[in-house]
């Protein structure tokens, strides 16, 4: 068993291992491996315990993540210890999540195990981001609203195109002069982009918007609402950004996160079908490391971003 902080990690807990963490404080169990039950009866009245299943070397949308961190993180405030543990072994599963909680701390991650897949390294890295721009309770309300909708086409999508987009975004920061302001709402359309497909996919991109406006209470403190109207209706390839009104108050800004977003709904989800390690700006490229993206689909969704900025988008497999 290790202990970091606030954090024990366990394989599954055998009856010695349950009496010293129960003695030490721990209140609440993660258990990442369903199939180790056999103790549930022992720490009934003592401890509760949370079954969040995880296969190995995978990892859920870092949005839905956010949630489990923010209960685990106001249980370890109000005093009480966390046991996280899968089956027979400390596994990628517990590392990734513990290091996941240790990033909404603020905790330095030396020397501290991690993960060991490919979407698991880039789901510490993302939350880690995402933490540090916008916030554990921010994510927390933006997730509350896009879960009404199951974020159109379902969190994975969301997530990934929500995250991919932040990632061009930092690429381009310097050569478009990006502001913070700027990469939340590139973060925050990309997350809502397809929130309209809830009700229809025809025309969903205005359905999307509608359905924005009416949590705009909720969002204006966080984003700026004009920049993520402007890009969630203009991440098809059919509309038209140059003639739509709202580009008077968005200006260029307005269409480069629009054209982001279009480009980065080139993916479906890098939880579960692409490969994906990046991507960063080169010469008069935008060079996006990945497989198993549909190649045509990138390219016609990147005409806009070469349009309006001359840069092309390139899909590398290395």
């Amino acid at each position: 068993m290790r202990e970091i902080a606030q954090l024990l990690i366990s394989p599954c807990p055998s009856p010695a291992i349950l009496r010293k963490v129960l003695k030490s404080g721990v209140v609440l169990i993660l258990n990442l491996e369903p199939t180790c039950r056999d103790y549930y009866r022992e720490v009934r009245g003592k401890a509760v315990v949370l079954e969040y299943p995880l296969q190995p070397l995978s990892i859920k949308p870092v949005e839905e993540v956010n949630e489990l961190v923010r209960n685990i993180l106001q249980v370890i405030k109000s005093g009480g210890k966390v046991l996280i543990h899968s089956g027979n072994n400390i596994d990628d599963r517990c590392l990734t999540v513990a290091k996941m909680i240790l990033v909404a701390r603020g905790e330095k991650l030396e020397g501290v195990e991690g993960p060991q897949s490919l979407v698991q390294e880039l789901a510490v890295s993302w939350y880690a981001r995402l933490t540090d721009l916008i916030g554990v309770e921010e994510l927390h309300v933006l997730y509350e609203i896009g879960r009404r909708y199951d974020f159109g086409a379902g969190l994975e999508h969301a997530s990934t195109v929500a995250n991919i987009s932040l990632d061009m975004a930092f690429a381009l920061k310097s050569k478009l002069e990006l502001s913070r302001e700027d990469l939340v709402a590139a973060y925050v359309s990309g997350l809502f982009h397809d929130v309209g497909r809830f009700y229809s996919e025809r025309r969903h991109e205005e359905t999307g918007v509608e359905i924005l406006r009416t949590h705009a209470k909720a969002l204006r403190d966080l984003v700026d609402m004009d920049l993520v109207e402007f890009c969630v209706k203009h991440h098809r390839r059919h509309t038209k950004p140059h003639e739509d009104p709202l580009l008077e108050r968005v200006g260029d800004k307005g269409l480069h996160l629009a054209a982001i977003l279009r480009l980065a709904d080139s993916f479906t989800s890098v939880y579960s079908k692409e490969e994906y390690w990046g991507v960063h700006l080169e010469d008069d490229s935008l060079v996006v490391v990945a497989r198993f993206v549909n190649k045509h689909r990138f390219s016609e969704k990147g005409k806009l971003l070469e349009k309006v900025l001359n840069i092309r988008p390139l899909v590398r497999s290395s």
